[in-house]
């Protein structure tokens, strides 16, 4: 069952992915970021085991969240602009009402 009903026009897909690109690109360079400094601080075996149980942790949740199989949708990009990868700025391309749907979700307390 398909539960994105929105239609995608082949121009709005080509900039949607293009805004998933820069959001991936800007969240695994701050997760590795963010992983120099952890591993930085690493004194003992418990903070390894901590660290690959993180590491797995934010794997499953980017694999998921950047899922190529998938087509972009309304929700993700506004899950995206409300986590701060994206910003609306960068949809303006998107049809006025596209753009307007990411807009309202990403101020929802959907995510």
């Amino acid at each position: 069952m398909k539960t994105n009903t929105q239609q995608w026009t082949e121009t709005e897909q080509k900039i949607a992915q293009e805004a998933l690109k820069k959001a991936y690109t800007r969240e695994t360079e701050a997760l590795v970021a963010e992983i120099n400094q952890k591993a930085s601080q690493i004194t003992q075996i418990s903070d390894i085991w901590a660290l690959n149980d993180y590491l797995n942790s934010r794997r499953y949740s980017i694999d998921g969240k950047y899922d190529s199989r998938e087509s972009a949708s309304v929700f993700l990009l506004a899950q995206l602009v409300k986590e701060k990868w994206l910003t609306l700025d960068e949809l303006t391309d998107l049809t006025p009402s596209t753009r307007a749907k990411v807009a309202a979700l990403a101020k929802s307390q959907f995510f």
